[in-house]
């Protein structure tokens, strides 16, 4: 009976050693997923940005481009997508924007291959995926993080209260439409939040066209 005692001692003992060091492992992750500076890049990311030129230029917000001559409006691009700078005229700069087009859609250049990140639109139909477009200087930078840095905050802060945000490439766009549709009615952000939140999913998203954290 002594023995047995024993036995069971050293097997609870190591039981809880064993659940304590989990317990650790899983509080460290948590602490790493719900910081929102935490989040390494990965292999894939740091080739992309050493490929990116360094003229490459994103746009701050969802705004207007012009022809290539600067003179007309021909649609509309969204935030944090760009191209590389390729020179400038007057007022504006000209921008190199590749992308995808889908067969029969004319008007829409898309950031991924399965079309559901649409970010550049025309008014007109366009011949391919690659064009040369005109945009205001005031509304490009040359810094990825002066455009996400606020929306970034603001997805960890309102996504992390009941349990450890994600990263947003863990899912892809339509599969982020389904979860954060469902989890804003527990985190409840403000309006402004909201779009915040739902801008740096999309732009963030596994296969978009944001590079990182």
């Amino acid at each position: 009976m002594k023995r047995l005692k024993i036995v069971v001692g050293i097997f609870m003992g190591i039981f809880l050693i064993v659940a304590c060091k989990d317990s650790s492992d899983k509080s460290a992750m948590y602490k790493k997923d719900s910081c929102h500076t935490c989040f390494e890049t990965t292999k894939k990311d740091a080739k992309e940005i050493v490929e990116r030129s360094e003229k490459y230029r994103f746009c701050r917000d969802d705004v207007a481009v012009y022809s290539k001559d600067g003179k007309s409006k021909i649609g509309m691009i969204s935030k944090g997508f760009g191209g590389d700078e390729v020179g400038t005229i007057g007022d504006k700069v000209i921008l190199h924007i590749e992308g995808y087009k889908q067969d029969g859609n004319n008007k829409v250049i898309y950031a991924d291959k399965e079309f559901a990140v649409p970010v550049l639109t025309f008014d007109t139909d366009m011949q391919d995926g690659v064009i040369e477009i005109a945009l205001d200087k005031k509304d490009i930078v040359s810094d990825e993080n002066d455009i996400w840095s606020r929306a970034e905050f603001v997805y960890y802060d309102n996504c992390s209260m009941c349990h450890a945000a994600k990263n947003p490439k863990e899912h892809t766009v339509q599969e982020w439409d389904g979860i954060y549709s469902t989890m804003k009615a527990f985190a409840m952000p403000i309006e402004e939040d909201d779009k915040l939140i739902w801008e740096y999913l999309r732009a963030h998203s596994k296969g978009s066209f944001a590079l990182g954290e």
